[in-house]
């Protein structure tokens, strides 16, 4: 559920956008709404919402003043106004959209739409950062890690996770007892969260659970216990068997 406030010394602009948001956004839910800048400062510090629908040109401030003296801006903003000069203003905040009054339901829509991508992407990555401070205690392997995939954040404890294996802009991550999954992370990110726990990088498309290797051939293949065989490359097999040798 996304939490939206609409800011607008109007009422009934206020009440239209709400009621057009309500139609078409039915997992978003308006929490509140300000008719100028100082009940939006106060609304938005106490209720910290995800959305801004946020009027330009109102009475004593204006809607860029009221961003300015924010102590933080950790929502997304649509501007809506009926002042078309106030678009290179927007565009150095990086709104996320700008629409003008009246409100064409297909702009409205397309701007909200890309809110909502930015706001789930945000609330995946404050999860996966709270996850990953579990992940800094040492000694709790069954800890589960957010692994964003094109259906969404998987929770995978890492001591099912075999191995990962960096492709183009992407990282498939080999589970135990289940099919592979891919992630939008690149290799280095996975380097990165899982080296402290028991995973090493044999090279640099492949990470490795040290947990599960079965089998290490001289000639520089490492053969885990699903059969799976990953090279190790020259330059990382000293350090990788100082590794191992310490199992």
């Amino acid at each position: 559920m996304i939490k939206a406030i609409i800011v607008d010394d109007e009422e009934h602009a206020r009440l239209t956008l709400a009621g057009k948001l309500g139609e078409y956004f039915p997992n978003l839910r308006v929490i509140g709404m300000a008719a100028n800048a100082e009940e939006a400062f106060q609304l938005i510090i106490n209720t910290q919402p995800n959305l801004v629908f946020l009027d330009v040109a109102m009475p004593r401030e204006s809607g860029f003043s009221l961003l300015r003296r924010l102590p933080s801006l950790d929502f997304e903003v649509i501007f809506v106004t009926g002042f078309d000069k106030y678009a290179i203003d927007a565009i150095d905040f990086c709104a996320l959209g700008y629409i003008l009054k009246p409100i064409e339901d297909e702009r409205l829509i397309r701007a909200v739409r890309q809110a909502r991508k930015r706001i789930l992407e945000k609330q995946e990555n404050i999860r996966n950062r709270e996850l990953l401070q579990n992940l800094s205690s040492p000694g709790h392997s069954s800890n589960k890690i957010g692994i964003p995939t094109v259906d969404g954040l998987e929770f995978i404890a890492t001591d099912k996770i075999m191995r990962c294996e960096g492709q183009q802009k992407c990282t498939q991550i080999s589970i135990k007892g289940r099919s592979p999954i891919t992630s939008s992370y690149n290799i280095g990110e996975f380097i990165r969260l899982l080296k402290p726990y028991g995973f090493f990088p044999v090279h640099k498309s492949h990470l490795i659970n040290l947990a599960f290797i079965s089998k290490y051939n001289k000639e520089g293949t490492v053969i885990l216990e699903n059969g799976d065989r990953i090279p190790v490359s020259k330059r990382r097999r000293s350090d990788f068997l100082d590794r191992i040798s310490r199992l």
